[in-house]
């Protein structure tokens, strides 16, 4: 038996199979995911010059995020997609103010395809 003939009848349809488990595994795993858009506002008048953050989903740190602002105006509003793992979340947010770096930690819970609104105008003045 060739090695062109061994890898036909034996190698290949087990390739083939566990490529069909991986690829299900994948598209029911895809399905169990939260998508939310999030959203950082910052009030119109924000003196914030960054924002960055941080988004821990089960103690596991699943995304970060950096924005940073145009000319000499402040950010107001960020925003970002993201795909999580569960509903229930938190975020590790600094903002850039110059002379500050204030930090925040919020929780949230997210719905598939929401909004999640993160209120800094606070930290951002």
């Amino acid at each position: 038996m060739s090695r062109y003939d061994l890898f036909r009848k034996r190698l290949a349809p087990v390739a083939f199979g566990l490529a069909i488990v991986l690829l299900a595994r994948d598209a029911c795993n895809h399905e169990q995911r939260t998508h939310a858009t999030i959203v950082f506002d910052l009030g119109s008048d924000s003196r914030a010059r960054a924002v960055d953050a941080e988004l821990f989903v089960g103690g596991d740190s699943i995304a970060t995020f950096h924005q940073t602002a145009m000319d000499n105006a402040g950010v107001t509003t960020a925003k970002f997609e993201a795909s999580l793992p569960a509903d229930d979340g938190e975020l590790h947010i600094e903002l850039d103010l110059g002379s500050a770096h204030p930090r925040t930690t919020r929780h949230f819970h997210a719905v598939d395809g929401s909004t999640v609104m993160v209120p800094l105008a606070e930290l951002a003045h």
